[in-house]
């Protein structure tokens, strides 16, 4: 299935955009936001909500639409898990290594389901009703929105500090 190709080469994409960042600037966040396209975090903070959304976010609601009959699957406050977990205080290193391991967790798992898993449904905040193959590309879909976020974040980490970052 492809989505598990997009799903794995995730942690590598995030990293290449990483590297992108000085280490000085991991926790650095522009005096304005207009226009980006996911959460306000710091290049630090994108890394540690991806491992917390991964482990707290996805991984519970795929094992909660298996093993329940229409589960309501709760949102998670990304600012509050960032105030939660310190998010400025994490070591890079420490997280990316989690987040790897994480992801790999999550689509081995999810490749031994049998295919009659993916029709499973459960209610999803905003969403409505979704399937687990749907969840799988919410999945997806928020992994699009860090990598723009990060990109966002390195034009403006360029634009306000005239660091002219390497394009990598």
């Amino acid at each position: 299935m492809p989505i598990f190709t997009t799903l794995l080469a995730m942690p590598d994409r995030f990293e290449q955009l990483l590297d992108q960042v000085p280490d000085d600037y991991l926790n650095w966040e522009p005096a304005n936001w207009a226009g980006i396209p996911s959460e306000r975090f710091s290049a630090l903070g994108h890394l540690c909500h991806l491992l917390d959304i991964e482990t707290q976010g996805y991984q519970v609601r795929f094992l909660r639409t298996l093993e329940e009959t229409l589960p309501e699957l709760a949102s998670l406050d990304g600012y509050q898990l960032a105030q939660d977990n310190d998010y400025p205080h994490q070591d890079p290193a420490v997280q990316l290594a989690r987040f790897r391991a994480a992801r790999t967790h999550t689509v081995t798992w999810l490749q031994g389901l049998p295919s009659s898993a993916w029709g499973r449904r459960a209610h999803y905040g905003n969403y409505g009703e979704v399937t687990l193959d749907g969840l799988a590309r919410l999945l997806v879909s928020h992994d699009h929105q860090h990598l723009a976020g990060m990109q966002w974040l390195l034009m403006r980490l360029n634009a306000d500090k005239a660091l002219n970052l390497p394009l990598a």
